[in-house]
């Protein structure tokens, strides 16, 4: 893809222009980046300079092979709107990052006269502006060609998933909102090392290294987190106490409930 144009440049939007510009083999000049305000523009230049940036949706459009939308769902409409007639629909497909709304709104949105757009729906987590992201996408009238060539610009900048769209209520609950999840789990940890008489920034490594090695063995040993939790939970042992505490607080129906919650 020669052009990619991100409409809107807010934790997510920067976060994927971040990714795609730091990839070497990607030219910096071929992304365009959009937002309603230029100190929104000016700190995402700070982080990637060499794109360029503009504060006109529709010029930005224009020539694009690819544009990615990251707006809030309650302005999608608007900016489609905005949008549409610049896009050259037989040679752009449509990307929305935007969670919850569907192919047939995203269709109606788009729609102009008797033309409709190629559409991907591609949930990535923030992640993605260090290329860790897991991002799933989904796709509707893309050729086989190009669903390849956006997974691959995906790819690039983490794990990606491909699967129906009505499975993207489940990966945004267990992979973009997730990441917030896991990182609730770190911030409860970090403050119980704080109250047990650890420094802040010292419970902080302590707690971040040790969920490093907890992956570490999961992707060495290819288990499930139970089997690596029996390993090391002896019978009225502490870490079986604490786990007994934990599940008696509702620890894992939460963390269930969550996930239900967001989708």
């Amino acid at each position: 893809m020669k052009k990619i144009c991100i409409i809107g440049a807010g934790n997510m939007g920067g976060a994927i222009a971040a990714g795609i510009a730091g990839n070497p083999g990607f030219p910096a000049e071929n992304l365009t980046v959009t937002a309603r305000t230029q100190p929104t523009l000016d700190r995402i230049r700070a982080v990637c300079p060499g794109i360029r940036t503009t504060l006109d949706n529709k010029t930005a459009v224009e020539g694009a092979d690819l544009v990615i939308i990251a707006v809030k769902p309650w302005q999608i409409a608007a900016v489609a709107e905005e949008i549409k007639e610049g896009i050259d629909y037989g040679s752009c497909a449509i990307v929305s990052v935007v969670a919850g709304i569907s192919f047939a709104e995203l269709t109606e949105m788009f729609r102009k006269r008797d033309e409709i757009p190629a559409l991907l729906r591609v949930i990535p987590n923030t992640a993605i502006a260090l290329r860790k992201s897991t991002t799933f996408i989904a796709s509707c009238r893309v050729s086989d060609d190009t669903v390849s060539e956006v997974c691959g610009l995906f790819r690039q900048m983490g794990e990606v998933a491909e699967v129906p769209e009505e499975m993207m209520a489940a990966g945004t609950a267990l992979a973009s909102c997730g990441i917030a999840y896991a990182l609730k789990y770190l911030d409860a940890s970090i403050q119980g090392g704080i109250r047990t008489g650890f420094g802040e920034q010292e419970a902080r490594r302590i707690v971040i290294n040790t969920m490093k090695g907890a992956i570490s063995l999961l992707d060495a040993n290819g288990t499930m987190p139970q089997q690596e939790i029996d390993k090391v939970t002896t019978p009225g042992g502490y870490t079986f106490k604490g786990l007994t505490a934990m599940e008696e607080a509702g620890f894992s129906a939460a963390v269930l409930d969550g996930l239900k919650k967001s989708m």
